[in-house]
């Protein structure tokens, strides 16, 4: 595929990225949700484009993102987690065994969301809330955890959809 396509589609994808993301900063429930969509985007990049468009759509969507978006926790869990998970789940779950695959996956989660977090807090003070007291932190790991397990089933349902269903009809567009 000639690089101008390459890039016009990336540009387009990059477009959408940045609108679910924006969502997600003007609506304070989306924060959370709309990264994870947007990250669903690379489906379509990953398996009928190429890694590079993955790449370029990720690395653009997060330096707009920064300069537009004023919910920088939105932004975060999309750069730090959500934007480029898609592009290194493959080679997580070539990791044999499968145990040290799923250990990497949600060692990898932990350490973004944690980062993010202290992020959020320590350099764009947000306040964290702490209305549950002590337990908040723990209930909020525990959910994030189910969220992202959730989360890494239906990206498999999807990909497997988008082969079946939508390829052959996306790839006739695009080729």
């Amino acid at each position: 595929m000639k690089n101008s396509k390459i890039i016009a589609y990336s540009g387009v994808a990059t477009a959408l990225s940045v609108v679910m993301l924006f969502l997600g900063s003007l609506i304070w429930v989306l924060a959370y949700t709309m990264p994870l969509i947007a990250s669903l985007i690379m489906i379509i990049l990953l398996d009928s484009i190429s890694q590079k468009s993955a790449i370029l759509t990720f690395v653009s969507t997060s330096v707009i993102s920064f300069i537009l978006l004023s919910d920088k926790e939105c932004l975060l869990l999309y750069v730090l987690f959500f934007g480029y998970y898609p592009l290194i789940r493959d080679k997580i779950n070539d990791i044999k065994p499968k145990f040290l695959s799923v250990l990497l996956k949600y060692l990898t989660f932990n350490a973004s969301m944690i980062l993010t977090q202290i992020l959020c807090v320590y350099v764009f003070g947000i306040p964290f809330d702490d209305m549950l007291g002590k337990w908040g932190i723990v209930i909020f790991i525990i959910c994030l955890n189910l969220v992202f397990a959730v989360y890494d089933k239906l990206y498999d349902l999807l990909l497997k959809l988008y082969r079946i269903k939508l390829k052959k009809k996306v790839e006739k567009y695009i080729k």
